[in-house]
């Protein structure tokens, strides 16, 4: 019995090893079968991997230009070879030798900077200098430093610095790719197409043979409708303005009435796009361009619009007389004239030499709601022009439902409606290229290989027609040659355009008393025009009204492009 039970024993024992053992066995087997079968291919791209080596081809990026009268073109964003010097800590022994010899070597860097960042056993520190020249460069590669490495760059560089049109240009990024302004808006045309090359190389890591290549494809320039003299004259005239009448800010966009091509477009406070990385978080809004980004009530340069409604709408005529009070009321709120002056009777021209409140609320009521609202919805208002920048705004056209009697009135002299300075020379083109909201734009073609596109804009349809369009261009002749426009005035070419000195809302309820945004919005030369200039100036504490300030502003740009473009007959 012993025997037997023995006996069975060793035999489980038996069992359990041999299944091991063939457990084991086809472990082996089917681990060897995945290994050479299975993940076969797998070995074969890591064995590839370690044998080849994939570089990346950058596509240079397209170029900016901006052009003169004559079609000569300026460079405005341009990439080229630059060089970044790093250290890596952890390879340099006497850490304050090195410092020493760098900061002799760069004037540009302190020693004690130069050593507070090296003074560490990190691998590598951030670069301590970018964008050092190539002779600067070579100077230092020829020293040998142990731990020093120069790196050469692709940099975005712009040649004007802060000087012509940064907020419309933008910049480009860590990243490659274009932030704000044009870079961003076009960056799918400027940066092209990357490429690549694929070699062998050897066990000791050496490249001995190109495989293939994957050719890149250089990014598109692009040239803009931005005439470089005239922006050059625009941001000077602009920096004068703000320093004479201590204006906190301010827009002046100078554009083709007929297609829509921004002609110069420029902005206060701004920035240097070589130096973006210097702007903090509270600053960074100066990478938006005010002309598009910032909304405001227009006020007075709004009463052209309504009239030209009203006229189109066949409801008044130019010579339309009435008679007009100190003030009137709507529902429980009484509107006054500027300084409470009384014209008395008036034709509608002169209601806008005058700048009549009165008479606008009349001219509204006529209108209708629901009239004025659509007219002004189809000068654009209440929505993106479509102009090529980063951050429009689309500007505050009150629902139909907020549209009553005392908004209706407000609205028809530019109180109650937000809108943007490009806004605004979209519609006043609207109201002198015979009735038609042109798009605003930056660019004009894009070119490749010598070849050029064009880039397309539509017309954003009729808004007026022509009759009424040749009726409101002499009206706002008239405000310029009678009214308060006079300071607008160019000696030999016909001139039209209207104030405009807004009230600015407070937050908390009604307008601030001690604060107000000027605007003179015009056009020439008036029989055929050319030009529209809006000039916005934020809140300047030497004058009080735009006749004085945005005014004389478009008058001495003004007198520069006739001379400049040869407007006079």
């Amino acid at each position: 019995m012993a025997s037997l039970n023995a006996s069975s024993g060793s035999n489980g024992r038996l069992i359990v090893i041999f299944g091991l053992i063939f457990f084991l066995t086809g472990s082996i087997i089917f681990r060897l079968f995945e290994k050479q079968v299975i993940e076969h291919d797998d070995f074969v791209k890591a064995a590839e991997t370690q044998s080849t080596a994939t570089t990346a081809i950058t596509a240079p990026r397209g170029k900016i230009y901006a052009k003169d009268k004559d079609g000569q073109l300026y460079p405005l964003a341009i990439s080229q070879w630059q060089y970044l010097l790093e250290v890596s800590p952890r390879q340099v022994k006497d850490k304050q030798t090195l410092a020493a010899l760098l900061a002799k070597d760069l004037p540009e860097l302190k020693e004690e900077d130069i050593f507070s960042k090296i003074n560490n056993d990190k691998l590598y520190v951030p670069a301590l200098i970018k964008g050092l020249d190539e002779i600067k460069a070579q100077s230092i590669t020829k020293q040998n430093y142990k731990g020093v490495f120069v790196k050469p760059v692709l940099a975005r560089v712009y040649p004007e610095g802060d000087k012509i049109a940064p907020q419309a240009l933008g910049f480009v990024g860590a990243d490659g790719s274009g932030k704000y302004g044009i870079e961003a808006v076009h960056d799918d045309l400027l940066r092209g197409r990357g490429g690549s090359t694929k070699a062998k190389r050897d066990s000791l890591g050496r490249l001995i043979d190109i495989l293939s290549t994957e050719k890149s494809e250089a990014g598109r320039d692009l040239v803009l409708t931005i005439d470089y003299n005239l922006q050059f004259i625009v941001e000077t005239k602009l920096r004068e303005a703000l320093d004479k009448y201590k204006a906190d800010g301010g827009s002046v966009i100078v554009m083709n009435p007929v297609d829509g091509g921004i002609m110069a477009i420029a902005g206060s406070p701004s920035y240097d796009p070589n130096a973006f990385s210097t702007l903090k978080g509270d600053e960074q809004y100066k990478f938006l361009t005010p002309a598009a980004s910032n909304i405001y009530e227009p006020g007075s340069v709004f009463k052209p619009l309504t009239m030209a409604s009203a006229i189109d709408a066949k409801l008044v005529e130019p010579e339309t007389t009435n008679t007009f009070g100190k003030s009137v009321v709507v529902k429980d709120r009484e509107i006054f004239n500027a300084e409470n002056k009384v014209y008395g009777k008036e034709t509608m021209t002169q209601v806008l030499e005058n700048s009549d409140n009165v008479a606008m609320v009349w001219i509204s009521s006529l209108l209708g709601a629901d009239k004025e609202r659509e007219y002004f919805e189809k000068f654009g208002f209440g929505t993106k022009s479509g102009v090529d920048l980063v951050g429009e705004q689309s500007g505050r056209l009150p629902e139909k439902k907020e549209w009553n009697d005392v908004l209706r009135s407000t609205a028809a002299f530019g109180q109650g409606v937000s809108v943007t300075t490009v806004q605004l020379a979209a519609a006043y083109s609207a109201l002198v290229n015979k009735g038609n909201l042109v798009t605003p734009h930056l660019v004009e073609k894009s070119v490749l290989n010598e070849k050029a596109e064009n880039l397309k804009h539509e017309t954003r349809g009729q808004v007026i027609s022509a009759e009424t369009s040749a009726k409101i261009r002499q009206m706002m002749v008239s405000v310029v040659e009678n009214g308060h426009g006079k300071r607008a005035k160019v000696e030999g070419v016909s001139v039209g355009g209207k104030t405009g000195t807004a009230e600015v809302p407070d937050p908390h309820g009604g307008y601030y008393t001690d604060r107000h945004i000027g605007t003179f919005a015009g056009f020439f030369p008036a029989e055929n025009p050319k030009v529209v200039m809006v000039v916005r100036l934020d809140n300047p504490k030497t004058v009080e009204f735009a006749e004085s300030s945005a005014a004389p502003t478009f008058g001495e740009i003004a007198n520069w492009i006739v001379n400049y473009l040869q407007l006079r007959s």
